[in-house]
């Protein structure tokens, strides 16, 4: 059993999908969800290329996750986010778009979607308030990266709010740890 915000969600038996797996926040769970009863599901990003909508929504149909952990995206340090901008908003809407709409179309039970601290305006008060989302300017240096994450979390809000999905999002902060890139320029 998982508590998230204070409510108990059961994972014992249920097909559990990590995307992103291979990331630091995704092989993560995946580690401490080896220690469950759950069918753990990942796949190689060769074999599904989670910003191709008919190669997901196929996955999705063949697999029928119940649990989905959306941990990927098209992550980077401060020069890759300033200098890939359009990679990094086209990538990380795709992924979020394509992964949440497949959860809903295959009746998937719960939906976790990761999103970031710089979601939140670059002089938002301090400590951090959930509802100063969408008060001010964005960090310039990561301003796609954040509106795509944005998009993500407004999206899972809106399937949970029209089609009463269990999709929630979660804004882990500092993050660092095993499977951490801290090249300075990736």
């Amino acid at each position: 059993m998982w508590r998230v915000a204070n409510v108990l969600f059961e994972l014992t038996g249920k097909s559990v999908y990590v995307a992103g797996h291979r990331g630091m926040v995704g092989g993560a769970l995946v580690r401490r969800l080896e220690r469950e009863d759950v069918k753990l599901v990942t796949v190689e990003r060769r074999e599904l290329d989670l910003c191709n909508q008919a190669a997901v929504f196929d996955w999705f149909a063949k697999t029928r996750p119940q649990v989905i952990f959306l941990a990927a995206a098209k992550v980077g340090g401060i020069v890759a986010n300033n200098t890939l901008r359009a990679e990094f908003i086209y990538d990380n809407i795709a992924i979020a778009a394509n992964v949440i709409q497949a959860a809903h179309r295959n009746g998937a039970e719960k939906l976790m979607f990761l999103g970031s601290s710089c979601i939140y305006p670059k002089d938002a008060a301090q400590p951090l308030r959930e509802d100063s989302v969408l008060t001010g300017p964005l960090e310039p240096t990561n301003e796609p990266y954040a509106i795509a994450k944005i998009a993500g979390i407004k999206m899972a809000e809106a399937y949970r709010s029209q089609y009463g999905s269990d999709f929630i999002s979660v804004m882990p902060t500092n993050l660092y740890g095993p499977g951490d890139n801290y090249h300075p320029e990736m």
